[in-house]
């Protein structure tokens, strides 16, 4: 009778531990789908950014304001494009041989992360077509 309570509650353990981690995996396959979904826009990034160069210096000395203006909305492409570079060099997939305790933050951490690279991308991208008129 012992043993079967140790069996139901080990296996009860075991379960838990397979739901938590299931939730671990949920939290990561988000974080890969949205960079999934914004890992196309990278071409985006790049153009405009080729574009805003060439507008930049295509201006002349007296027209500071615009050049700053272009140069800002240039730099916050850069950012993101970089953005994006690091996040996916510092990816790391789960091991689901870890405890729960070290896996959680983890993959909430790299979820909270690429949903910054993802609207910093869509904003500056946003910011360039609107200045460059598109």
């Amino acid at each position: 009778m012992k043993k079967l309570l140790f069996l139901a509650v080990a296996a009860g353990m075991f379960l838990a531990c397979g739901q938590d981690k299931a939730i671990v995996k949920q939290i990561d396959d988000q974080a890969v789908a949205i960079h999934d979904e914004v890992m196309p826009k990278m071409g985006d990034v790049i153009a405009l950014k080729g574009e805003l160069k060439a507008k930049i210096e295509s201006l002349d000395s007296t027209q500071l304001d615009e050049r700053a203006t272009h140069e800002e909305v240039f730099e916050a492409l850069a950012t993101a494009e970089q953005g994006m570079k690091d996040w996916m060099h510092g990816y790391v997939m789960p091991d689901y041989k870890k405890p729960l305790e070290e896996l959680e933050p983890l993959v909430k951490a790299q979820l909270e992360s690429i949903e910054t690279v993802k609207a910093n991308m869509e904003k500056s991208i946003a910011d360039a077509k609107t200045l460059l008129g598109k």
